[in-house]
């Protein structure tokens, strides 16, 4: 499938014209595989050739892992053409840049470097410990809570961690709810780990350098010398977040925001898809760019996505019109998309597998094919039992990476006491 060259210079214009645009606050919808991580490369060199020092520029990402996967991109675009200096350029995410801030400004008072909890230290070790804590609390009344209990408890702190309020929007909570006192009772005990472990919950960080800042206790702008701001991802932000990344633009950092708010998954974690689709609410003056020339999907694909998006649409939705390049290119591509009904569980596994298995003697990487399941524990089984039929290896979702399994907490411990030696 060829894209022509008139194609990409075509759309290769947009995507110039929002990463060289010299507004103080910018936005930038791109849809997938419209090149807003192009963008973001580009501005980057461009910021450099403007003169701006490396060390002013900060890039941030939603997770670790896109954070590394940009922070490759961005080194390799910039070394590739003539800016080496382009990896000096801070790409970490929002965690690790609160931190950053929070710690130069000695305002973290732990024992040791603080690290963020990960989910198998926050069920294996929080959680846990939570409950048994709470056991010696409340032996005269019948006991401690339970640790499914402590885990409700936990996740009801953790959404005030990332949204500033005790029942956000996307909260669901337990039956029965979380009371006053089992609230009390965890913020007391996660006091005293946090001081303990030196750990924080997943959102705490960027709530805590919030409440710093307007409490003027905190100027992260003139602390780590910010003067660009680029944010990548934006719709998975949570409240608390937009809010941080608000604070640092009315103070005087040049924003640059990119991102889609139809690819907003993240709502388990409480992000918003309203920060960027009221962007401009907040700040008026902002330049509003739109990439829509598609060179992932062919048109068959994004029309269906398109059409499926169209009929369940919320009200704040940014209007988009997507093209696919394949389209027009040479020759054109339309692509399939296929529907299929099964009357059993087993046939529609065993047409999945089969159809996976086709693909592969085609050619395809095992790796490059996903399956997306719409309930783990009603489709999983059938679905893996028919692909080992078929002899093909996969990677369960259920599957305990090795990180996670005892040996390999053990040796994590015994890098952590060698590598942090406080």
């Amino acid at each position: 499938m060829a894209i022509t060259n008139q194609q990409i210079d075509i759309a290769e214009r947009s995507q110039i014209a929002a990463a060289t645009d010299l507004n103080p606050q910018v936005r930038l919808i791109a849809g997938p595989g419209t090149g807003k991580s192009a963008v973001i490369e580009r501005r980057i060199h461009w910021l450099l050739d403007q003169g701006v020092l490396p060390n002013n520029i900060f890039v941030i990402s939603f997770t670790r892992a896109s954070a590394i996967d940009l922070q490759k991109r961005v080194h390799n675009y910039c070394r590739n053409n003539g800016r080496p200096d382009g990896e000096e350029v801070s790409i970490s995410t929002l965690h690790s840049l609160a931190l950053r801030a929070l710690r130069t400004a000695h305002l973290l008072a732990y024992p040791g470097k603080p690290c963020i909890a990960d989910d198998w230290e926050l069920k294996n070790v929080i959680d846990q410990e939570f409950s048994v804590n709470s056991g010696y609390r409340h032996r005269n009344a019948g006991g401690g809570y339970s640790p499914g209990r402590c885990k409700d408890i936990r996740q009801m702190y953790e959404a005030y961690c990332g949204t500033g309020q005790w029942n956000p929007a996307n909260y669901i909570p337990p039956d029965p709810p979380i009371t006053d006192q089992e609230r009390v009772d965890y913020q007391t005990f996660h006091l005293s780990r946090t001081q303990i472990y030196s750990c924080l919950l997943p959102g705490e960080i960027v709530q805590q350098c919030l409440n710093n800042m307007s409490a003027g206790t905190l100027n992260p702008v003139t602390l780590l010398n910010i003067q660009h701001l680029i944010v990548d991802e934006y719709q998975d932000l949570n409240p608390v977040d937009i809010d941080f990344i608000d604070c640092l633009t009315n103070i005087g950092v040049t924003t640059f925001v990119a991102g889609d708010d139809d690819q907003s998954i993240y709502s388990f974690r409480f992000a918003s898809p309203l920060g960027i689709q009221l962007y401009q609410n907040r700040f008026q003056n902002a330049t509003v760019h739109t990439l829509q020339d598609c060179f992932r999907c062919t048109p068959t694909v994004l029309t269906a996505a398109q059409t499926l998006i169209n009929r369940f649409q919320d009200q704040n939705r940014v209007p988009k019109h997507l093209s696919s390049l394949y389209e027009n290119s040479n020759p054109p591509e339309n692509g399939y998309v296929h529907l299929w009904q099964f009357q059993s569980d087993i046939q529609e596994a065993r047409a999945v597998a089969q159809s996976i298995n086709s693909l592969i003697r085609r050619g395809i990487v095992p790796k490059d094919i996903m399956v997306l399941l719409a309930n783990s524990k009603v489709q999983l089984k059938s679905i893996t039992d028919e692909l080992d039929r078929e002899n093909i290896a996969y990677e369960s979702p259920r599957e305990t990476s090795f990180i996670d399994t005892i040996p390999g907490r053990f040796m994590t411990g015994i890098l952590r006491a060698i590598c942090h030696t406080d």
